[in-house]
């Protein structure tokens, strides 16, 4: 069975060389002036000095690790292949060229549905799957289904990891769910874990990430607050080195909540969109209003976010520098998707996955491997 494009990251056939020009580029740590990009079978091959580029500037496409659908079609409600290439052609428009195709705490069927479906895919920005759950704590469940919320136990656990092997997996736990013998065998497995939904208390969630369970998801929002005598996982994630998420939409978090995360986490710290879609076809359903989605009882649920917002969100509302929330959708977190090597920067051997965005920060055009996106 055929993979993800991105997850076997073979370069596309029948391609040549390609150059764009650019004013300005940021690779990731530097900025480069007046440059051409030659790009080899969709991939980066060097820099020459050159005039009469584009204005602006160039950086490395974004990378969304939890985004549940796109073009009225919500993953949650459809595991195809069909989901996640409307995922694709949506949020490319603004500058999202990879991203893990992202289901909610669904039963197991939907789940083995959602592997086979991301094993078919062989369109283009698919590099990975993300389960959110269905291991959660259910006090922490937010817009999750409540019935679809599961306790651990070692069958469902090893049928998850036999299905997802071959395919990189990402999955949201609440590690005071588990039993010792439980979690250990998904810690051995390849799949990548996060911390979320939870309600673990300080010590629990320290240890876990002390152990091995070094992410945490969408900071702040269904987790153990942080309290004067009472830490919760929001008080880990900021006494520790995880990998931590958040969401910069002014609706999950307020602006100033999102400006201590970063003076604490610093370089650890990653945006995503946790982006839905309106579709009411299947048991996720979310109203949308003044660009907030929620489900039946009122909860807020995903976003309506896209990368270039969160991204313009932190500079102009957080004074994050334009460098260091350029990294946080790009570097970041292809360093823990773990495809830092392919995606995530602009550099030699490094594929030409890239946007060019104007003064205002607007995406003006999208390369997928050295290929123009948009019209």
């Amino acid at each position: 069975m055929a993979g993800p494009n991105l997850v076997k990251m073979d370069k596309l056939p029948g391609t040549k060389m390609d150059s764009i020009f650019a004013k300005r580029i940021f690779t990731g740590s530097e900025w480069l002036e007046n440059k051409e990009i030659l790009i080899e079978e969709g991939i980066i091959t060097g820099f020459n000095d050159a005039q009469n580029g584009l204005d602006g500037f160039i950086c490395a496409g974004f990378i969304d690790l939890q985004v549940y659908g796109g073009n009225g079609i919500l993953f949650s409600n459809h595991q195809t292949v069909d989901a996640i290439q409307a995922t694709f052609d949506e949020h490319i428009q603004s500058g999202t060229t990879h991203f893990q195709i992202t289901l909610n705490c669904s039963p197991k069927s939907s789940m083995i549905q959602a592997i086979q479906a991301c094993k078919m895919y062989e369109g283009f920005g698919l590099i990975g799957l993300h389960l959110e759950g269905p291991f959660f704590n259910p006090d922490r469940r937010g817009a999750h289904r409540q019935e679809f919320v599961q306790l651990p136990n070692q069958e469902l656990i090893n049928e998850i990891v036999q299905e997802a092997e071959g395919l990189p997996t990402y999955m949201t736990i609440a590690p005071e769910m588990f039993s010792g013998d439980d979690l250990e065998l998904l810690k051995e497995s390849k799949i990548m874990l996060s911390i979320g939904h939870s309600d673990a208390n300080y010590d629990v969630a320290l240890k876990s990430i002390n152990n091995g369970i070094d992410k945490i998801t969408h900071l702040f929002n269904a987790m153990s607050p942080w309290q004067s005598r009472s830490l919760g996982l929001v008080g880990a994630s900021f006494n520790s080195n995880a990998w931590t998420s958040i969401i910069v939409d002014g609706l999950h978090c307020d602006f100033e909540s999102v400006k201590l995360a970063k003076k604490l986490k610093g370089d650890r710290l990653f945006l995503i969109t946790d982006a839905v879609t309106n579709d009411t076809s299947g048991p996720y359903y979310f109203t949308q209003k003044n660009g907030r989605f929620t489900n039946d009882a009122g909860t807020l649920s995903g976003s309506s976010l896209t990368m270039i917002d969160a991204i313009k969100n932190c500079v102009q509302k957080v004074n994050i520098p334009l460098e260091e929330a350029i990294r946080m959708a790009t570097l970041y977190p292809a360093e823990v998707a773990e495809v830092s090597d392919k995606i995530g920067t602009v550099e030699i051997n490094k594929r030409a996955c890239l946007i060019h965005l104007n003064d205002e920060l607007e995406v003006q055009q999208v390369w997928y491997d050295g290929k123009p996106q948009l019209n």
